[in-house]
């Protein structure tokens, strides 16, 4: 089986349609506000209410970075999110506390990008990134795969992340075996990364396809 398929970054319903109806099970919304993909609450929002009344069953993540809890209460509720993926430096007891599906991120750089790893393990899912210094993901870098081998069994729930793309995303299946993979630069425009683009989106479900 294929793993499931996030597309991230999303920032508009024409994006967002198209995603879903290729097959993506969750959309990613970014909240980071240094990040060219970020969405304000009121646009989160519209977006999130006309993806939500048309495709009711996918699932919508937000993407957050050492957010207070007070904005992410406030964007959780008005984008009715369905996951909180905490992308930065959040603690265990952060992650922990709310009454949704929580997703924590490591931004993997060598073998002691691990070191926290056991205590977040208790969570809905553990997305592994790439490292780039002062970016939080949507860098369209890979890190070592190799890394991954000795602890993808500790993961309950794994998510891939960090340069994914049409070219290398079957192999990152095969090799890892994730629950899900993250995409976001990799299916993006190549002057634009506001938008996704479509030949890419489709390469990229057409390479999943091929593992069914």
């Amino acid at each position: 089986m294929p793993p499931k398929v996030k597309i991230c970054g999303i920032t508009n319903f024409a994006d967002a349609e198209l995603a879903v109806k290729l097959g993506a099970h969750y959309l990613g919304l970014n909240f980071f506000e240094a990040s060219p993909r970020s969405l304000d609450p009121n646009t989160a929002a519209n977006l999130s209410l006309a993806i939500k009344s048309k495709f009711p069953r996918v699932k919508l993540v937000g993407v957050f970075v050492d957010e207070s809890l007070a904005k992410i209460r406030l964007i959780s509720e008005i984008c009715e999110l369905d996951i909180l993926q905490c992308h930065g430096n959040e603690t265990p007891k952060f992650c922990a506390q709310w009454n949704l599906p929580v997703w924590k991120a490591f931004r993997v750089k060598n073998e002691n990008s691990f070191g926290d790893l056991e205590q977040f393990l208790a969570l809905d899912g553990i997305v592994l990134d790439a490292f780039k210094k002062g970016q939080f993901g949507g860098t369209g870098q890979t890190f070592d795969w190799e890394l991954i081998h000795r602890i993808r069994d500790e993961i309950p729930f794994f998510i891939l992340a960090g340069g994914i793309n049409p070219q290398n995303v079957k192999k990152a299946a095969q090799q890892l075996k994730p629950d899900v993979i993250d995409v976001c630069s990799g299916v993006e425009m190549n002057d634009d990364p506001c938008k996704k683009d479509p030949a890419k989106l489709k390469n990229l479900f057409e390479e999943l396809r091929d593992l069914s």
